[in-house]
């Protein structure tokens, strides 16, 4: 494929001299169509895209983003345009807001069904809920779920590989994908190759064609090389605001990618010649969702804001003010803080990678704001009675491993040269508290690679006995409001609660990678 993209305006001086040499062989060419009888048949296509939107259902605390704002601004492009075509790379659910929550995503989807997508392809939090579930939010969204990759036992595919649509009279083809993980799913080589036939069987009865995958632009442009017959790959997963579009080099395949959280619409605009297939030229931006410059659509918000009242209403509830946003361990910091207080544990941890999954926002805070930080991931809690030995190992095997350290609240810790030191009592039994999440995924695992390899584990005991970890009726998000309100009656304010948090631990502020 070629694509002959817009001359920028510094060059159009030096482009000025070759005028009368271009309008020559335009008029060749175009000469040469005439006499043959064919048609330069010139066609726009415009792309709105979003990925990764993680039940942002509400409008966002910081003035940029939320379904709303989508839906108003998808609105008013379609009002004044017939070449528009909406998709969405996946992930919807999950990671955002407690009435989205609630509903079990169906919410988001209901909104999705209100701004009139064409198509979406599943993200991996989409898929967690189970193939039926898919199904589901498929048919409360009115679009199509498209999907190669995701198989039966007997290898076919689950959903609808691909559809064609026709906007404004051009052919465009749409083949959708989920990133691959483990069974029932393709890997990535054999979804590059399904992609690759589906692309070749739909090539003769389309204009261009179109993959709107969960999968990052690498692992896109990785598909490219093996299925050259797709113009434009619409990513996701990664999370990745591509103001530019990508061009892969050996095919010439646009790849774009809209951020996350509803902040952004990808914005692609195709001018194509549908006789020979080839893109003439392409613009491409990321339209932010800004508050004061987008329009929202407001019936969406009072339909959200009805739907809070009646299934979440305390969500609503201001509990805090922030004066500046609150990065994720200054999070996790307050989370483990929250955890021992509001169940009188002994200690308590939250592994702010793998339970966090946002910052706190400044200004006005409520319930779901909070919950958006770590309600989901961290949500079902669990008590479990540990040594102070077996504290300190979990601790410096998390220094050990490549799984980051947790944070923690109830003791003193001090990590130097990558060996931890604490004030805990080896022989003591305290009782910890932490995020079922983290139980599993975290301290459980850990100790059972140290059991299996102990030679690799300087530092760190294997345990010599089971430990026993009780679920806790309070969840995360209402601990967490049990702490501010504490603060609040004390006239402390979260700069200076997260101050004392660090101050009485001796823990550090350090930015980590989180697991998406």
């Amino acid at each position: 494929m070629h694509i002959n993209q817009k001359i920028p305006v510094n060059i159009l001086s030096v482009a000025a001299r070759c005028i009368v040499i271009l309008a020559t062989v335009l008029h060749l060419t175009v000469s040469v169509y005439a006499q043959s009888g064919l048609e330069i048949a010139e066609k726009t296509l415009l792309i709105l895209h979003t990925n990764d939107i993680h039940d942002h259902v509400r409008p966002d605390y910081d003035g940029v983003g939320g379904l709303p704002f989508i839906a108003g601004f998808v609105n008013e492009v379609r009002s004044q345009r017939n070449d528009v075509i909406v998709l969405d790379a996946g992930d919807v659910a999950e990671k955002g807001d407690l009435v989205a929550r609630i509903t079990g995503s169906d919410l988001t989807f209901e909104a999705l069904s209100r701004i009139g997508y064409d198509a979406w392809a599943p993200g991996n939090h989409d898929h967690d809920f189970g193939i039926d579930a898919l199904y589901r939010f498929a048919q409360l969204a009115g679009t199509d779920i498209l999907c190669i990759n995701l198989i039966k036992e007997d290898g076919t595919p689950e959903f609808d590989p691909s559809n064609i649509y026709d906007i404004n009279g051009l052919r465009v083809g749409v083949i959708g994908a989920i990133a691959p993980r483990n069974e029932p799913h393709l890997n990535l080589e054999e979804t590059a190759l399904a992609m690759a036939r589906e692309a070749e069987r739909l090539k003769p009865d389309t204009d261009v064609i179109l993959a709107v995958v969960h999968i990052s632009a690498r692992n896109s442009a990785y598909i490219s090389n093996i299925a050259p017959d797709i113009d434009v790959f619409i990513s996701g997963h990664s999370h990745e605001e591509l103001h530019d579009a990508i061009i892969v080099p050996q095919t010439g395949a646009l790849i774009v990618q809209a951020g996350s959280y509803a902040n952004f619409v990808g914005w692609l605009e195709l001018i194509l010649d549908t006789g020979t297939g080839r893109i003439l030229s392409y613009d491409y931006k990321l339209v932010e969702m800004d508050h004061l410059k987008i329009r929202p659509d407001l019936e969406m918000i009072e339909w959200v804001r009805q739907m809070e009242l009646e299934l979440v209403p305390e969500a609503q509830k201001v509990i805090s003010w922030s004066p500046r946003e609150f990065n994720y361990v200054e999070v996790g910091y307050m989370a483990a803080e929250a955890l021992r207080l509001a169940t009188g544990a002994d200690v308590a941890f939250n592994h702010t990678a793998h339970i966090i999954r946002s910052t706190l926002p400044a200004g006005i805070l409520d319930v779901n704001a909070f919950y958006r930080t770590g309600g989901e991931r961290g949500h079902q809690l669990i008590l479990v009675e540990m040594s102070g030995a077996e504290i300190h190992s979990y601790i410096q095997g998390l220094y050990i491993s490549q799984w980051f350290p947790t944070q923690w609240s109830g003791f003193q810790g001090i990590v130097e040269n990558g060996a931890i030191q604490t004030d805990l009592i080896p022989d003591k039994e305290y009782r910890v508290v932490m995020p079922q999440r983290e139980w599993d995924n975290r301290l459980s695992r850990l100790f059972r690679r140290v059991a299996d390899k102990s030679d690799d584990w300087p530092g760190v005991n294997p345990l010599e006995r089971t430990l026993e970890p009780i679920p806790l009726d309070m969840s995360w998000t209402e601990a967490m409001v049990y702490l501010l309100d504490i603060w609040n009656r004390h006239n402390i304010g979260l700069e200076e609660g997260v101050q004392n948090i660090i101050d009485e631990t001796g823990q550090q502020i350090h930015l980590l990678p989180l697991d998406y």
